[in-house]
């Protein structure tokens, strides 16, 4: 039996809890198991230090670990390991990197230099490799620019679920059940609410759901109560969730907290369409082949809307071309969380109405330009996603 070490970007039931980590590592590990067979893991959170564990990690067979890129730098800060990368001696395997900055769009891309201790740390990752996968491509262009050019577009573990391998899209004549997913920064509270509000107003007669997928400062069930590195637990960010959530109930939203549980997700199967901000309430949908619309309000977002080509809107409008340093103020978290990055590039109220006639035309076509979406997760699992979970030593 294969045995792996998971560096997961979830931190089990501590801080927020963001059940869109959970969901990459579950799914990441179901995908092992399709090709490997009974497979026994041993997790650790990327901010943990290792030393105390090296003993056990070194008799796994490899260290199989997600690289979302924030060059606070990367390495140790992102990701801590050890202190001494040659203390693992077994192989280190990049799972689906995804790059994040805000505000994330050709300007950004185009100015974009990481420091030397986060491009060395990427290029160690890609000389151990013949592949370098992305869950995007953009992310690929972004370490190409960095003089990485082993890179291979796999999509994000989220996508795959093999029990709808070969199904086609769900394709409603009527919205019954929609899902509205909130955005993560304070500073797209008035955009958010603006959007619940017309989400109300096209679908009257739908049940409408607001899907927490992060637990906050101000709603925390969880007894670890240790900080981890994002803004995610910030007083902003528990001042925006708890007016998203008085909204939304008045807008005639059921709030649902869902952190720390993927088997909450479960209920997203039985939806006819997902409005909103969440990357992986939105990848959730396509998963299991639904319609989705993500309001994009950061790289990953964009990411996602340019690589599925369908259903996507950028949240902001750049004001300044002047490039913008990206900041560290929030951690691992690249959403927008400065005045500096928001006078930048604020919120676009215009995107409302175009994503409501957006909507009107795919309900009038029973959503027709998603027709594609499931064969192309299919594809890219058959062509890309397989291969490089069977070149996993």
């Amino acid at each position: 039996m294969k045995h792996y070490t998971i560096i997961s970007t979830f931190p089990e039931n501590r801080g927020s809890a963001n059940v869109g980590d959970m969901m990459i590592r579950e799914a990441e590990k179901s995908l092992i198991e399709l090709i490997k067979g009974p497979t026994k893991f041993t997790t650790y959170f990327r901010e943990d230090p290792l030393e105390d564990h090296l003993d056990e990690i070194n008799r796994t067979d490899a260290v199989l670990m997600p690289v979302p890129i924030r060059d606070t730098p990367l390495y140790p800060n992102t990701i801590r390991l050890v202190e001494c990368l040659s203390d693992i001696k077994v192989p280190i395997i990049a799972m689906p990197a995804n790059y994040n900055v805000y505000p994330g769009d050709e300007v950004s891309r185009e100015n974009l230099v990481y420091s030397k201790e986060t491009v060395d740390f990427l290029k160690f990752l890609a000389n151990s490799m013949s592949y370098f996968p992305c869950r995007e491509y953009y992310t690929c262009a972004i370490l190409q620019k960095h003089g990485i050019q082993n890179t291979l577009m796999t999509g994000d573990p989220v996508w795959y679920d093999p029990a709808y391998f070969g199904k086609s899209m769900h394709r409603p004549e009527k919205i019954n059940r929609l899902v509205f997913s909130p955005p993560l920064s304070p500073y797209y509270i008035s955009q958010a609410k603006e959007l619940l509000t017309m989400l109300a107003e096209l679908y009257p007669d739908a049940e409408r759901i607001c899907a927490m997928h992060l637990s906050d400062s101000g709603l925390n069930p969880y007894e670890d109560q240790r900080a981890t590195n994002d803004a995610s637990m910030s007083k902003d960010v528990a001042t925006k969730n708890a007016q998203i959530r008085n909204f939304a109930e008045h807008c005639g939203f059921e709030v649902r907290e869902l952190s720390g549980d993927v088997q909450k997700l479960e209920f997203y199967k039985d939806c006819d369409l997902h409005v909103g901000y969440e990357c992986h309430a939105h990848v959730s949908f396509f998963r299991w082949r639904r319609p989705s619309v993500l309001i994009a309000e950061d790289a990953r977002g964009i990411g996602f809307n340019y690589t599925f080509g369908v259903g996507g809107f950028d949240g902001f409008r750049r004001c300044q071309d002047d490039p913008l340093k990206s900041s560290n103020e929030g951690g691992t978290s690249g959403y927008c969380v400065t005045l500096d990055e928001y006078s930048t590039a604020p919120c676009d109220h215009t995107v409302i109405a175009k994503v409501r006639q957006f909507l009107i035309e795919e309900m009038n076509s029973k959503f027709r330009r998603y027709s594609g979406v499931a064969e192309f997760i299919d594809d890219t699992y058959k062509q890309v996603m397989e291969p490089f979970l069977k070149s996993i030593s």
